[in-house]
């Protein structure tokens, strides 16, 4: 049997922005022993119940799972310094920090240098939206120790997501996601602009996105799965359908006298594969187009 070798409801958070500050009072509400430690000291001393660490090395020296949850991982890594490599033997660093998957690389191939196991997580929600049922956090690396912390992440959300044993995974599947919700997010600002131009209600266009959403989502779902399976055959949406229509939002755009760069880009990207002669193909052929794009 493996030796247990993490101390029962312990546990050091480091960083006390809006939401290493609302994990602290989360694990403080569930029993937890809980050390934070805060550049700005300030920061600790109001989160009744925890105990203040005054330097970094001292917040990690007392608990075998160490939270991380700062501005960006060069801030990570300048905490790792100021703590001193030795201490970190034996102890498993949760890194909650928004980053890239070459930063989670270096982090883990150092902390595995010093003896120490490596988690790199991606929080999918907000602070206030912390602790739900469906609060999805992304979780890579040191499979070992993620089973042994797993009770520790279930306060955090309901629905951690282990991705493999490389640390990168998970920055790497944060990227994926924000990709879609940033270009979806920028088309619905489009979408906006475009409704205003027309003069009409934005509260309509706001109950008809609600009511389209669903149907979309499922489609979504389903050209994954046919690029999973390699197939680009039709099967929902042709390509060549997506080429005019996405020229017409971008004549749309234009004509409306709006910035065109995003929908420039999304017509030109269909062009490319209509070109490239993929327009008998599902509308996912617009892959080989960005996988390839000096073909």
């Amino acid at each position: 049997m493996m030796e247990k070798r993490i101390q029962e409801k312990r546990i050091t958070v480091l960083g006390l922005g809006q939401m290493g500050r609302r994990m602290a009072e989360m694990y403080l509400g569930q029993g937890y022993q809980v050390t934070v430690w805060n550049r700005n000291i300030s920061k600790a001393r109001d989160i009744d119940g925890a105990i203040v660490a005054t330097t970094v090395e001292e917040a990690i020296s007392v608990n075998e799972v160490i939270i991380i949850c700062v501005l960006d991982n060069n801030a990570v890594t300048a905490i790792l310094d100021q703590a001193g490599e030795p201490g970190f033997s034996k102890k498993t660093f949760i890194n909650l920090t928004t980053g890239n998957p070459q930063e989670a690389k270096e982090l883990e191939s150092r902390l595995a240098v010093q003896g120490g196991a490596y988690l790199n997580g991606a929080i999918q929600v907000a602070p206030e939206q912390m602790g739900q049922p469906d609060t999805t956090i992304l979780m890579a690396g040191n499979k070992e120790s993620f089973d042994e912390v797993k009770t520790v992440l279930d306060v955090l959300g309901g629905n951690i997501k282990f991705l493999g044993v490389n640390a990168s995974a998970s920055p790497a599947m944060d990227l994926a996601t924000l990709s879609w919700v940033y270009g979806s997010y920028i088309g619905l600002l489009y979408g906006v602009a475009l409704v205003q131009a027309e003069g009409m209600q934005l509260h309509d266009f706001r109950d008809i996105v609600g009511e389209i959403a669903p149907s979309f989502i499922e489609f979504f779902k389903h050209e994954v799965n046919m690029i999973q399976e390699d197939n680009y055959n039709i099967t929902q949406s042709p390509l060549m359908i997506s080429v005019g229509a996405t020229q017409r939002i971008a004549d749309a755009v234009s004509a409306a006298k709006l910035d065109p760069a995003f929908t420039n880009v999304m017509a030109g990207l269909l062009q490319k594969a209509r070109v490239r002669g993929f327009e008998n193909q599902e509308v996912t052929a617009v892959l080989k187009v960005i996988n390839s794009p000096d073909r």
